[in-house]
């Protein structure tokens, strides 16, 4: 049997409460969303970019609040890989590479990833050589280890979500491809999407009582988090 977290202490009614809010704040800022962002960097060796790669079915909106608390602690260059997750996760990864390669010219790369958009930046980074040009990786929600949930989902996505995909066994055995990328999993204890919980961790793991899957997205406690390790 896998152990999972302890069963989250917070009162149910908040956590619900939150959860729907965010839900219904992501679909009030979808529109917001709507083309991929073409910004590019200058030539510069000396310059950091960070990098927002979403979730399943989302796109770039949902880090809006997020870019905005950055943007408050300093870090200007701030940049959104869009992607459709229809093809996979492997050719998401490689549209990843593509659009740094174009976009982000010069500099170090750090990552900060929902949910689906951790694994993506995990088959950069450890299969494309992504390595190289990134030093952090910080993952929001995201199912290193696969949910029990994607068993439910029929699709090419559902089924590399699954604990037991060929993609998650070689995403585990090519973990050293990462070389020196500081990974961090920042967990919410309440997620019902992750099943179980405990499959969001990775190298340096963070748990944030009373958030769901969504609300990661929209916490302080796990901006404060992303901007003290940037």
């Amino acid at each position: 049997m896998i152990a999972d977290y302890p069963v989250d202490e917070s009162p149910a009614l908040p956590i619900v409460g939150r959860e729907i809010l965010s839900l219904v704040a992501s679909g009030l800022l979808y529109p917001f969303g709507f083309g991929s962002d073409q910004t590019r960097t200058q030539r510069r060796r000396e310059q950091r970019t960070v990098v927002l790669v979403h979730g399943y079915l989302a796109n770039r909106s949902c880090f809006l609040p997020l870019r905005a608390w950055l943007k408050t602690q300093g870090i200007k260059k701030v940049m959104t890989y869009e992607y459709s997750g229809a093809r996979g996760i492997e050719q998401a990864a490689l549209g990843l590479r593509e659009y740094l390669k174009r976009h982000v010219r010069g500099g170090r790369v750090d990552l900060v990833c929902h949910s689906l958009g951790g694994l993506i930046a995990r088959v950069y980074l450890q299969e494309l050589n992504g390595a190289r040009r990134v030093d952090r990786c910080i993952t929001l929600g995201t199912p290193h280890r696969g949910t029990y949930n994607a068993y439910w989902v029929r699709s090419r996505v559902g089924r590399e979500l699954r604990p037991d995909s060929k993609l998650l066994a070689r995403l585990e055995r090519s973990r050293a491809g990462a070389g020196q990328v500081r990974f961090t999993a920042i967990a919410g204890e309440s997620d019902n999407i992750i099943v179980p919980r405990i499959f969001a961790e990775n190298d340096e793991s963070i748990r944030v009582a009373g958030v769901g899957h969504l609300g990661l997205l929209f916490s302080p406690r796990v901006f404060r988090e992303i901007s003290a390790r940037l």
